[in-house]
């Protein structure tokens, strides 16, 4: 391929990139919030090289970067999330213990992440150098970091993003470390349930800080198919969520899934591992309330 041709659909990929895919459903006088986001990227910092089956070629954190970019010049309201598991998967991970993942991160601007098990994977003093690369705030309600207490101060239960007319509210949780994350590499962290633990951040989200959407950032699984709470069935339990970014299962999907839940409905999304896709929710909110979503993986690739 030439490189005119490449850099045409490189543009034609960005330029789809900052479109506005809401239904016709939403209201001509709605707040509108865009939600970019990756999950389980595994210090897949370079594109995938050849032999990887349909991944090759694909991904790479420089390509992400032009993508949020160009959605970021296009509209206005853009937050870049993360679900969580950057650590461990690349020979760049051996080298620099996550320290450079954090920082790439950080370049391109994302304004919020999670932790996964596998974040965890060289104990909780190195997860602590790796963080203070991080320009942007880790969430977590559900991790007790009692005996740890250098990484419950990096650890934020909740925060609120403040826009012109509306107010966002994230949290975010993580997946039980039994039978994933040696005793010796979370020491001093605890592991309480989500469901628990986000039934009063949700209530302080909704009553007393009054967000318009709340958004969480899980690392639980899309269906673990067992009595472990997943994304699938969390809203049920812990009703007010509007949107879920998950991670861990490394589920691609095409677009959100949509669960009715007592305060309305939850938009479920993920989009695979290794940042093969960057992924999309729209949504347009007025009075308190979502009026119209959508959602879509964009692929990262040349």
């Amino acid at each position: 391929m030439s490189l005119e041709r490449r850099q045409f659909l490189a543009a034609l990929g960005a330029a789809a990139a900052s479109q506005m895919p809401l239904r016709a459903a939403e209201s001509s006088t709605a707040a509108r919030i865009t939600l970019l986001h990756t999950n389980d990227t595994h210090s897949h910092i370079d594109p995938f090289g050849p032999g990887n089956g349909a991944a090759s070629g694909k991904g790479g954190i420089a390509r992400r970067a032009t993508l949020v970019k160009q959605v970021r010049a296009g509209i206005p309201n853009v937050l870049l999330l993360d679900a969580g598991d950057t650590f461990q998967g690349t020979p760049y991970f051996n080298q620099y213990k996550g320290k450079l993942d954090y920082e790439l991160m950080s370049k391109v601007g994302y304004d919020a992440s999670t932790l996964g098990n596998h974040d965890f994977d060289n104990g909780v003093d190195m997860l602590l150098e790796a963080m203070a690369f991080a320009s942007f705030p880790f969430l977590n309600c559900n991790f007790d970091c009692k005996g740890a207490p250098a990484l419950g101060q990096r650890l934020r239960p909740w925060m609120v993003k403040q826009f012109p007319t509306f107010k966002v509210g994230l949290t975010g949780v993580g997946v039980d470390f039994k039978g994933l994350v040696s005793p010796e590499n979370h020491k001093g962290v605890d592991w309480r349930s989500p469901e628990e633990a986000l039934r009063p951040v949700v209530r302080h989200l909704r009553d007393v800080e009054k967000v318009d959407l709340v958004v969480l950032l899980s690392h639980l699984g899309y269906d673990q198919k067992g009595d472990a709470i997943d994304d699938l069935h969390l809203p049920a339990l812990v009703p007010g969520i509007d949107a879920i970014i998950g991670g861990h299962s490394h589920t691609f999907l095409d677009q959100p899934t949509e669960l009715q839940q007592e305060r309305g409905i939850t938009h479920v999304f993920q989009v695979g591992w290794g940042g093969i896709n960057l992924g999309r929710m729209d949504f347009a909110m007025a009075k308190g309330q979502v009026r119209a979503a959508s959602g879509r993986p964009i692929p990262v690739s040349a």
